[in-house]
């Protein structure tokens, strides 16, 4: 049973309406824009091994994707947790592109691609911890959890994995996520005795979904040019700004294209960029609208439908 569904981040929201309005010319533009890959490239990951893991059986198990929990000044996120009676899994998911060498002695992932070497924290090294703080996170709610296991999944099909000193840990942790069905069973093998009921199972769940946080970025934080930030509604064919009003339809100057609803978008950037709520003079200088009439239909219309989508 799926208790918690991945949902799409609203970090990569604000960074989708960030780059949809920074001003072209920016220099700084290009920052947001490669933040913004890696986010959606790390979800796309995650997605995939959402994919396989809909194709085990869920029925004397409670899966959560996504949650970020609290602990002490800061917190911990886990990207899908698994509860079985007798153990808990975490699986982190990487969507790494290139040649992925581990090498656990120094607590390092090096990634080549294109000549080019990067490092990054060791992923085993990642979930590892997080078992640890998932575990007095339980503790602390007077909540006693079975073992605790940890995997990494590699959801880059592209990706060459490398581990040039044979580490046993590295090979029974990191797999592909086309093959997370049968990365679960050996565990089953390893822990044989069931601990939790399922009422058990279903209290660990509900105080980490009572317990999660999840992360919206503050962009008044973010030093972005508001002033130069576009402002209009941009059109859905061309992505030109400036799309006029006139009799019930949203009209490109560039294109031609013709929308009834193309201020939804606008009004969903503006939410995120500037905070939850807008007057009508606010929504005339940011859709560019003379009228304060026509302002108030476009409000309360924009306002159903986005409860409908």
């Amino acid at each position: 049973m799926i208790e918690k569904k991945r949902e799409y981040p609203k970090e990569i929201m604000i960074l989708e309406a960030i780059v949809r309005r920074f001003p072209p010319d920016d220099f700084k533009k290009a920052d947001f824009e490669k933040k913004l890959y890696r986010k959606r490239a790390g979800y796309k990951g995650e997605k995939t091994l959402d994919y396989f893991l809909e194709q085990i059986d869920h029925s004397n198990m409670v899966i959560l994707h996504d949650f970020r929990i609290p602990i002490n000044s800061t917190h911990f996120q886990i990207d899908t947790l698994i509860i079985t009676p007798h153990f808990l899994l975490i699986i982190d998911s990487k969507n790494l592109a290139g040649t992925l060498i581990f090498l656990p002695e120094f607590n390092q992932l090096i990634r080549i691609q294109n000549e080019i070497e990067e490092v990054f924290p060791d992923p085993i090294l990642q979930t590892k911890i997080q078992a640890s703080q998932l575990r007095a996170f339980l503790e602390k709610h007077h909540l006693t959890p079975p073992p605790i296991e940890y995997l990494v999944a590699i959801s880059n099909t592209q990706a060459l994995i490398k581990n040039p000193t044979n580490d046993k840990e590295v090979s029974y942790r990191v797999f592909r996520s086309a093959n997370v069905t049968f990365k679960i069973p050996p565990f089953y093998r390893k822990h044989p005795q069931s601990l939790l009921s399922k009422t058990e199972m279903k209290k660990i769940s509900k105080q980490l979904v009572k317990a999660h946080v999840p992360l919206v970025p503050d962009p008044k934080s973010m030093n972005l040019p508001f002033d130069n930030m576009a402002k209009g509604v941009q059109c859905p064919a061309c992505e030109a700004f400036g799309m006029d009003y006139h009799q019930g339809k949203w009209t490109c100057q560039g294109c031609g294209h013709k929308a009834a609803a193309a201020h939804l978008q606008a009004l969903r950037d503006y939410f995120l960029l500037y905070g939850p709520s807008i007057t009508n003079k606010q929504f005339r200088d940011y859709m560019k609208l003379e009228s304060t009439s026509t302002a108030k239909r476009l409000l309360a219309c924009g306002f159903d439908l986005s409860r409908h989508e």
